[in-house]
């Protein structure tokens, strides 16, 4: 009895160890899951086409139809190619249903190892411009108008179109909608959208979305990790159209 009772102490250390090392295995076990659950989404602006070579002139807007350049589709592979040399792989790519980014993220695909299967999302198209889409720009865009706009940069819409903040939400929403935990997705979408959506995440003033450059095939990278805030990791980021691929 006496033997069983001086032993006690030294099982009760035995036992503290014990919690401390499963508290301590907890923790990395804890800390290995919030590394490993970090969401990335790439956004891809489309390639050239031929609705961009008329923007100096006409408004553009929306432009569903417009279809790559053959420079445009060349962007597209070129970047389907650099994304492969270093190893990049998606576990899910979402198009805009408009054919320059459907057909860009087509053929920056035909160029990975095993890629998922495209899926075309509507809601990621480019801003409406409404009456205004093909129409000379200097008819549209008179001095009264600029004022207009800059007076209100979030909610100023072209007759018949859309606002930067009408944009804006359904942007966020769609991307939203296909970022898994843990998973990498790339979107390819448009310029105007995709700088929504960045301004989302910067909480910047809604003028300043003008002075982001993007160009055709440009990328833009966000991360989190588990449900914190999206984090902007680049922007306009184009090695591929430097490399000769």
């Amino acid at each position: 009895m006496w033997q069983d009772q001086q032993t006690k102490p030294g099982q009760a250390l035995i036992v503290v160890v014990a919690l401390f090392a499963l508290a301590a295995t907890a923790t990395t076990i804890m800390s290995a899951h919030v590394e490993s659950t970090k969401t990335e989404v790439i956004l891809v602006r489309h390639g050239e086409c031929e609705m961009n070579l008329e923007v100096a002139d006409k408004v553009g807007g929306r432009a569903s139809a417009s279809p790559l350049t053959a420079k445009g589709e060349a962007q597209a592979s070129k970047l389907g190619r650099w994304l492969r040399s270093r190893g990049v792989r998606f576990d899910r790519v979402v198009a805009s249903t408009a054919v320059r980014a459907t057909r860009t993220a087509q053929l920056m695909l035909a160029e990975l190892e095993n890629p998922p299967q495209l899926e075309l999302e509507a809601s990621l198209e480019e801003m409406s411009q409404g009456e205004w889409e093909g129409q000379p720009r200097s008819e549209c865009y008179t001095a009264k108008t600029v004022a207009e706009i800059d007076e209100d940069p979030r909610g100023f819409a072209a007759p018949g179109g859309e606002s930067k903040a009408d944009v804006e939400a359904r942007a966020v929403q769609a991307i939203e909608k296909y970022a898994r935990d843990g998973e990498k997705t790339a979107v390819v979408m448009h310029g105007i959208v995709a700088k929504c959506f960045l301004r989302h995440v910067l909480k910047s003033d809604w003028a300043s979305l003008h002075e982001v450059a993007l160009e055709n095939t440009g990328l833009m990278r966000f991360a989190r990790k588990g449900s914190g805030h999206w984090r902007v990791e680049s922007v306009n980021e184009t090695p591929h159209l430097c490399d000769d691929l």
